[in-house]
């Protein structure tokens, strides 16, 4: 018996706990950190920072001197050059050579220098493009987000709808079969059930949608329970600064800007790069080598033995060599003038893109002011709309107002309820748009 409940307990336990783990809510900041974490994008946007920084590092190695070794060996028959004297010889011999070779290039024009400063801009334009990937991200996330909240807080509005709807005609049912009602008003309230039904239905399938996104958005492709947790909003009260103030400091970190300024560096060392394919080259070089003959041989015609070729076969050889560029058929100078041209494109792109920056930032700071104005406005109405249906309702019951004028002040309040939850959401999305502009990444 002990040990039968000791087993119901500990299902109710499991059952519980599942209820648990079904009902947790995901609050904003733990739907955006689970995107960064699984976005694919994301971790193709590591992958090619970290390609750009071994480039980095290949071009800083490029500065060492080069040096490679070779080995021969080989079987000579018929006529062929004696390795040893340079004589014609017919016979057969082996050959086996060794050497060792270096160079190093003193100058070319600064082109190496200008290549690592080319490729430290490349990997910086990388890191900043996997950051502006995840502020996207983010954005896109807190947006979805807020969708699912706003259609959630809808579908209640519209459920009390219904809800309010199929009482109300309960009631109405009643006073017709009475007579104290006409079968129109009875007919009229049946048909504004279906319209909100319908309502209801749309408002349901939208939220569908919306959770459909936030989970794609998230990239959560398991049947992991996804519920937003519904929090209560304090209401902006603060000042919104000015954009003169803001956009500066903000163009200062932001990774999108940045990654422009990052860009037009990459084209200007380019430009140097290029250049330095029109000045002189030098580089300096040298050789040891030795080898092995069988036609090296003694007084007694034997055979040198190999350690002794080895020793005194040995060559040296130190060298330098110059290269000037005469005529290239003015291929050079034109590569020069489409590396300039592409300093004046990346030129116009920052300024064009700092102006659309500059805008959207304005745009978005006067959408927070207005906003705030717009959601206290609402609440006002919201509260007057409340008080007029609540009037409405008793004016129905006593019969001192028609259906139609009832449904018509019953919609109104309606109404403004989801517009104070639109204006309410809206204002948080501004909100943290603006920490964002003040270099606070609120998901962090």
């Amino acid at each position: 018996m002990f040990f039968k409940y000791v087993t119901v307990f500990f299902i109710l336990v499991g059952l519980a706990g599942n209820t648990l783990v079904a009902q947790q809510k995901w609050s904003l900041n733990q739907c955006i950190s689970y995107a960064i974490e699984n976005n694919t994008d994301l971790k193709q946007y590591k992958i090619q920072e970290n390609i750009y920084a071994e480039t980095l590092k290949q071009s800083k190695r490029d500065l060492l001197p080069g040096v490679s070794a070779s080995s021969s060996a080989g079987l000579n028959f018929g006529r062929s050059v004696d390795p040893n004297t340079n004589d014609i010889v017919n016979n057969e011999y082996f050959s086996n050579s060794y050497s060792v070779t270096s160079s190093v290039t003193l100058f070319s024009g600064f082109r190496l220098q200008n290549k690592i400063q080319y490729e430290k801009f490349r990997k910086k334009a990388s890191e900043y493009n996997r950051l502006n990937a995840i502020d996207d991200l983010a954005f896109s996330v807190m947006n979805a987000y807020f969708d699912v909240i706003y259609y959630k807080g809808m579908l209640k509005i519209a459920e009390n709808q219904v809800e309010t709807s199929e009482l109300k005609l309960k009631a109405t049912e009643k006073q017709v079969d009475v007579g104290l009602m006409a079968k129109s008003d009875l007919l009229e309230m049946r048909a504004n059930l279906e319209k909100e039904e319908l309502s209801r239905i749309q408002i349901e399938n939208s939220l569908r949608s919306s959770e459909l996104t936030l989970r794609q958005t998230m990239n959560m492709i398991d049947n992991q329970e996804l519920t937003p947790e519904e929090e209560s909003y304090p209401v902006f009260s603060g000042e919104v600064p000015s954009v003169t103030r803001l956009f500066d400091p903000f163009t200062k970190w932001s990774p999108y800007y940045q990654s422009l300024v990052s860009q037009l560096k990459i084209s200007e060392k380019s430009l140097a790069v290029t250049r330095s394919g029109l000045y002189p080259s030098l580089s300096f070089g040298g050789e040891i080598s030795t080898g092995y003959y069988e036609t090296n041989r003694d007084g007694n015609n034997r055979i040198i033995g190999f350690e002794d070729q080895f020793k005194n076969n040995k060559s040296k050889y130190l060298g330098a060599s110059i290269s000037i560029p005469v005529f290239s058929c003015w291929g050079s100078h034109s590569d020069v003038k489409q590396a300039r041209l592409n300093v004046e494109l990346a030129k116009a792109k920052l300024e064009s893109e700092k102006q659309k920056m500059y805008f959207e930032m304005s745009q978005n700071l006067n959408d927070l002011e207005a906003l705030e104005r717009e959601y206290r406005q609402y609440e006002k109405q919201k509260e007057v709309d409340q008080l007029a249906y609540q009037t409405a309702e008793k004016k129905l019951e006593q019969g001192l107002i028609s259906v139609i004028d009832f449904y018509v002040i019953k919609d109104r309040y309606a109404n403004s309820q989801s517009q104070v939850l639109r204006a309410g959401l809206q204002l948080e999305i501004k909100k943290r748009t603006l920490d964002f502009y003040m270099g606070r990444r609120f998901w962090e």
